[in-house]
């Protein structure tokens, strides 16, 4: 599909960093610039014509950059929020977390710059329904397990919390991974490497940040305790810690790298973080009803939406910032031919996990057809070792009983 162009409006008051921005559009022919130097400019721009991304200085006289991004979160959810700042306290970190996208550092270049809204933007094309990008990018949390809640909250308040307790908890649900890995890789914070561990991001970001991203803004406050949901999530967590055992397994046995390995437990905890945005869109769950095993088929969500909870997370967790090596997998997990990249890698590992565990979970013993892509599986010559996985997947499934 060919990139479409984007059209990005760049706030900021002071006119050398947006004329700077102005000498330079030449170079990014595929996107239409405009620029205005205050809140109310900006927000008369939104009001007039669809943009694509808002590039936002934060601190501004009269209206700053946090209440714009408030403004337009409400007015204009489809609209990517970006943040550009060169001094930011942990204060303000709070106050803008929930409304912004990514952080960009400044000074920053404009070919950086492009590089982090163009990525969030053609992630955004992906999908189609104008109603599920608005959701969809207006979300600014996600629901997390109540269990591993009162775990985490627990361990932040004893006398002396561990961070790497910490972040062993937070590696347990996918909520609690993709909004502090969220915060963690944002521009901002200047990593040389991108970060894919809840104890690494722990032990950047401090436990006085993670005590005042958990407990402060509460972010997970809306959802502990809700009855009667269509679909589980505590189901939904054991199907994703399970996954997330397997992938890493079989990256193991592909001899991926440490690092890569470590991504396979990730994107296993967050692959089917989509199903979360769901309770979100109105009307889903009559438009697509789960069956009696309360499960959805990604046939069905094609048949609706003309999209699936993959690429919906993968979005999300891109707009997020997360490393794009994650998104990917996270995004082609159940169409893993369409990656460029057709050699064994993470996707595969995922894909295997996820569609195996399903297929034993639905007691189809060995229907390896209906759950794995056997044609991507025999070109990258992995089909002979597909039986062996498949046992794994039957053990993992059999023994839950140390996952609470």
């Amino acid at each position: 599909m060919k990139n479409r162009k984007h059209t990005v409006l760049f706030v900021d008051d002071d006119p050398l960093v947006l004329r700077g921005i102005s000498r330079s559009s030449d170079d990014f022919p595929d996107w239409d610039f405009e620029f205005a130097s205050t809140s109310n400019a900006a927000l008369e721009k939104l009001r007039s014509k669809p943009f694509d991304a808002l590039v936002t200085d934060m601190l501004m006289p009269g209206l700053d950059g946090p209440q714009l991004l408030e403004l337009v979160s409400q007015e204009m959810p489809t609209v990517l929020r970006f943040m550009l700042t060169g001094n930011i306290r942990n204060a303000q970190v709070l106050r803008v977390v929930s409304l912004v996208h990514q952080m960009i550092p400044k000074p920053s270049d404009l070919e950086n710059i492009y590089a982090v809204v163009e990525r969030a933007c053609r992630l955004r094309d992906l999908l189609s329904d104008p109603q599920l990008l608005g959701i969809i990018t207006g979300i600014k949390t996600l629901p997390s397990v109540p269990s591993l809640y009162r775990q985490l909250t627990q361990e932040l308040q004893s006398n002396d919390p561990n961070p790497q307790r910490v972040g062993a908890v937070i590696a347990q649900d996918s909520a609690m991974t993709a909004k502090i890995l969220q915060l963690v890789n944002s521009a901002f914070f200047g990593l040389a490497a991108r970060v894919s561990s809840p104890q690494r991001a722990v032990s950047i970001l401090g436990l006085n940040t993670i005590k005042s991203l958990v407990l402060g803004i509460d972010v997970f406050a809306g959802y502990r305790g809700l009855r009667n949901l269509p679909i589980s999530v505590d189901a939904l967590w054991l199907h994703s810690v399970l996954v997330s055992n397997l992938s890493f397994m079989i990256a193991r046995s592909l001899k991926l790298s440490a690092a890569e390995q470590e991504e396979a437990r990730v994107s296993g905890i967050l692959h089917d973080v989509g199903k979360l945005l769901q309770l979100h869109i109105p009307d889903f769950f009559q438009r697509v009803p789960p069956d009696p095993q309360g499960l959805i088929s990604v046939q069905a969500e094609y048949a609706a939406y003309g999209t699936s909870h993959a690429e919906m997370g993968g979005y999300l967790l891109g707009i997020w910032g997360l490393p794009a090596s994650i998104v990917e997998v996270v995004t082609f997990h159940h169409k893993p031919a369409d990656m460029l990249n057709q050699k064994p890698g993470l996707v595969t590992a995922l894909h295997l996990a996820n569609g195996l565990l399903n297929m034993w979970k639905n007691a189809r013993c060995e229907q390896f057809e209906d759950f794995v892509d056997l044609k991507y599986l025999e070109q990258i010559g992995l089909i002979d070792q597909l039986s062996d996985w498949s046992q794994s997947a039957q053990i993992l499934l059999s023994d839950t009983s140390g996952i609470a």
